[in-house]
């Protein structure tokens, strides 16, 4: 049928069926009883309705608008703007919280060859029309935490830096002692702090470490200011800290570093380097890859190539040493700083102790473009939009907590010391940390999180809608991820969220050491401006969000993850998820183990059946209307992880699931897997034990026993 009339039939049944949904009951959220659903969906739209992109943009630009490296003066403006505008917006107890904490700027960085014949590194990035800077304003590129030295020796080209590249040039009959390591920054990407350890562990008398255009690049695709690839100039600076052993403030590990804590000597700190390290671009770094002879370094060491002039050709990479010689000269000032954490709530009418957290870091290398001005710019509008949900009356049953970390590019330090500082209170009462780093570099959205938090995390990704696609996130997640594999992921959303935690962001001191629920979230797309003067403002707003659009959609899911957490019922904290993905992480151990590994097992089987128990109690909760001690169980099941001894050789890390390999890379179940990568049998059986004990402490959180 077609025309009029059927255009009239049509209405008229849509009509009827908009009022029939209507007088159903809202669909179900988890964790809420059937009277509190209409009204959180209620409370939901609204909240989603009044994120605007345009005051995004916004705030955005001025949080890129002047470098602000962390303990500078302009990041002590940015604290106390975010404060200003938090208390302007509505939030209560807006404070800022100052740690005193070794913070080292460079007082000279300086990278000259010698020989074959003279010349030195600019140590600077071009400027790009309408990015104009100077070099007072961004200072010098440099990696924090170097040792201070003056060196001069060959350079040997060593790939990525990592323990198989130095075995692959001892096979060839190549030295790194005493020698110089020139590593690339990917080929795989490894944090360059490892790439530091490495180094000093082979007996290296420095490193540089440069971008390769084959790993972010002209050979990527276009280059900023046409692309998002970096530029030839472009400079990654970073710390080289070795906060896998511990994060935070090196001469305070495992103590808040108020004014006046006590501290340890700079030699006594396991996580300070003492090799010298600088960061280089491709446009010096390859005059240094010219000079090099020796053997042909592997395929996958070859990067983009070495033009040849006036032909096509280019020239192969060779590992050296000689006849390359570089005097490499840095001097850092060492010293003692402030940085400022800023703090807020919006407190909870019903149960105002406990806390969902949400937060992102606000210094920034240089501009900050995306990490991480976008997630700060996202916090700004959380905070504003949830502000006028509470002015209005809509205030949560449990109090949110938002926080503008600082110093996380030195050593995830604010976050780290404000979390020793509140540990008391945080284990007693964090019911979760949900973390945006950088908030939108594209459109794909990406998650990071507890198994607990699988299915929340999945019924908000339905919820909110991708702005390109037009449909829910998750099944433009799906959509993508088919594409992608050539497969379709079934499920109802979790499996969109990767449960395999490293480290390199600030919920490591919520997860790791105080045993709090996280999750990190992020949109990402090709970008490779990363810690350079390029990733600014312009970047963003051209090139990685146009529009602030997934900023928006960033603002909406980090929003209702917060007020779900905060307004349910029963925590949505799924352990059943969880006693799951720790089965499957058990028999991911390599099965010569067996024997040793049969208490984890054991224990994980128990594990299984305590959360189909507290599975059910969760549903009896909401429906006889007596919460309150579930959601205790619920709480300190996380907890129960922790062991206040740690991991072996790493007390600051007291998770028995989840630590960083010295790569950031997740190591799951880490001291029965260290003990695997070590051979240890007895220590195998050692650790399995402990991990049963963790997961016995879980089950009898959930259980109540």
């Amino acid at each position: 049928m077609s025309g009029p009339r059927a255009l009239g039939l049509g209405l008229g049944l849509a009509s009827c069926v908009v009022a029939i949904a209507s007088s159903q009951a809202p669909r179900p959220i988890y964790g809420f009883s059937d009277k509190s659903v209409a009204a959180q969906r209620a409370l939901e739209s609204r909240f989603q309705q009044s994120v605007e992109a345009d005051r995004i943009r916004d705030f955005h630009r001025e949080y890129a608008a002047k470098p602000h490296l962390a303990g500078t003066p302009r990041d002590r403006e940015l604290a106390e703007w975010t404060r200003d505008r938090w208390r302007e917006y509505g939030l209560e107890d807006v404070e800022i919280t100052e740690h005193e904490v070794l913070l080292p700027y460079p007082e000279e960085v300086t990278v000259e060859m010698t020989a074959p014949q003279p010349w030195r590194a600019s140590m600077k990035e071009d400027a790009i029309p309408g990015d104009e800077y100077t070099q007072a304003d961004v200072g010098l590129p440099y990696h924090a935490y170097s040792a201070s030295g003056d060196v001069t020796a060959p350079v040997v080209y060593a790939g990525s830096g990592n323990p198989a590249d130095y075995d692959w040039l001892r096979s060839k009959g190549v030295d790194i002692t005493g020698k110089i390591a020139l590593v690339r920054y990917s080929v795989p990407y490894s944090y360059r702090g490892f790439k530091a350890l490495t180094a000093q562990h082979r007996g290296a008398a420095g490193m540089l470490i440069y971008s390769d255009p084959a790993d972010d690049g002209f050979r990527k695709g276009k280059v900023y200011p046409d692309g998002p690839w970096g530029p030839e100039s472009h400079i990654q600076s970073g710390g080289i800290v070795f906060d896998f052993m511990v994060p935070g403030d090196p001469l305070t590990p495992g103590w808040a570093s108020v004014p006046g804590a006590k501290r340890i000597a700079a030699s006594e700190s396991v996580a300070l380097p003492k090799i010298m390290s600088a960061p280089l671009s491709w446009k010096d770094a390859q005059v240094i890859l010219r000079a090099l002879e020796g053997p042909e370094a592997p395929k996958t060491w070859q990067g983009a190539g070495l033009p040849v002039e006036s032909t096509a050709r280019t020239q192969l990479y060779r590992v050296g040493p000689g006849p390359a010689t570089v005097r490499l000269r840095l001097k850092m000032d060492d010293r003692v700083r402030p940085i400022w954490t800023v703090t807020g709530k919006i407190r909870g009418r019903e149960e105002p102790e406990s806390l969902v957290i949400a937060g992102n870091h606000r210094d920034a290398w240089m501009y900050g473009g995306v990490d991480p001005s976008s997630g700060s710019a996202a916090l700004m509008e959380l905070a504003r939009t949830l502000g006028a949900l509470a002015k209005a009356g809509a205030r949560p049953r449990r109090t949110i907590l938002l926080a503008s970390w600082d110093a996380e590019e030195f050593t995830l330090t604010s976050s780290t010391e404000w979390g020793e500082q509140h540990e008391r209170e945080l284990r007693e009462h964090a019911v979760a940390y949900l973390n945006v780093d950088s908030a939108a570099s594209g459109p794909n959205f990406g998650a990071a999180a507890v198994p607990a938090l699988n299915r929340l995390i999945g019924e908000v990704a339905a919820e909110v809608r991708d702005p390109a696609a037009r449909i829910p996130i998750v099944a433009a997640w799906r959509a993508r991820a088919q594409k992608e594999r050539g497969t379709l992921p079934t499920g109802g959303g979790g499996e969109l969220v990767n449960n395999k935690l490293g480290s390199g962001s600030d919920y490591t001191v919520f997860l790791n050491f105080l045993g709090v629920p996280i999750a990190d979230l992020s949109f990402d797309g090709p970008y490779g401006v990363y810690h350079s003067v390029y990733d600014n403002h312009h970047w963003v707003a051209r090139i990685g969000d146009p529009g602030f659009r997934y900023h928006g959609a960033m603002v909406r899911v980090w929003g209702l993850l917060a007020l779900r957490l905060a307004n349910a019922d029963v925590l949505p904290l799924d352990y059943a998820a969880y006693a799951g993905r720790i089965q499957e992480f058990i028999k991911g151990i390599d099965r010569r183990y067996a024997t040793e590994l049969a208490p984890a097992r054991a224990a994980a089987d128990r594990l299984v059946a305590a959360a189909s128990s507290a599975a059910r109690d969760m549903e009896a909760a909401l429906t006889d209307g007596s919460p309150v001690v579930i959601n205790r169980r619920l709480i300190a099941a996380e907890r129960a992880f922790l062991d206040p001894d740690g991991i072996p050789g790493r007390p600051w890390y007291r998770h028995q699931i989840y630590a960083p390999k010295f790569t950031y890379a997740p190591e799951l179940l880490p001291a029965v897997a260290e003990a695997v990568q070590a051979g240890n049998a007895p220590e195998v059986a050692r650790q399995a034990k402990r991990l049963a004990a963790a997961l016995d402490r879980a089950a009898a959180a959930l259980t109540g026993r």
